[in-house]
């Protein structure tokens, strides 16, 4: 398939897809999804409990450092504890996260996660994480940036520049403060949402390495 015709691909509500994130242009981690809306005001993707998913081998303490090494090797984990909606604009560096703690959907809050603008592959959607993210509360009231220290060493390992970092910390602030204010109905809409009855938890494809 073509780059034209991968750019035009469109996924419908109900399918499976395979969310990668990646580091250095390799995949770092590899999480079956199931598209809740993909179309060119909204990709929307639903991460359930039990999924198994591929990542790297390695702590959290340590994943920036195996990360600037450029070689890793991952290992299948199991998706847990929470039910996860990633949410995203086109073309814009950042996904919008809505949290509930599972089984019982209670909702925790939402957390900005910016990122390279999602690139559309034949399987699914691909992206880099950029360390820093904003935690919102469940009522909308306030928000904080997290992991500061952490985009802080990427900058260090040479991950990420000084410019970027700045760009990066620039974004997450604007996209938490329109969470607060004028993207306050639509986050109220996603905490709201419920998967279909008949949805089946995804599984990673056998092709979910490739290039």
């Amino acid at each position: 398939m073509t780059s034209p015709e991968i750019r035009a691909l469109r996924w419908f509500s109900g399918d499976h897809i395979v969310f990668r994130q990646l580091w250095t242009n390799e995949v770092w981690a590899a999480i079956p999804a199931t598209i809740i809306e993909d179309s060119s005001a909204l990709v929307s993707l639903y991460i359930a409990p039990g999924a198994i998913f591929a990542g790297p081998d390695c702590s959290r303490q340590e994943h920036l450092h195996v990360a600037a090494t450029g070689t890793w090797t991952r290992k299948l984990y199991e998706w847990t504890g929470q039910h996860h909606v990633w949410s995203s604009v086109p073309g814009e560096a950042a996904s919008i996260w809505t949290i509930w703690s599972a089984p019982d959907w209670t909702h925790v809050g939402w957390k900005i996660n910016p990122e390279q603008p999602l690139k559309r592959t034949t399987i699914g959607f691909d992206t880099t994480d950029h360390v820093l993210d904003a935690v919102i509360s469940a009522d909308l009231t306030s928000w904080h940036l997290k992991d500061e220290d952490e985009l802080g060493v990427a900058i260090e390992l040479g991950l990420l520049t000084v410019a970027e970092g700045e760009r990066i910390r620039r974004v997450t602030q604007r996209i938490a403060g329109e969470c607060v204010t004028s993207r306050r109905r639509q986050l109220q809409a996603w905490a709201a949402w419920r998967p279909p009855a008949q949805w089946k938890l995804p599984v990673l494809p056998r092709n979910w390495e490739d290039p």
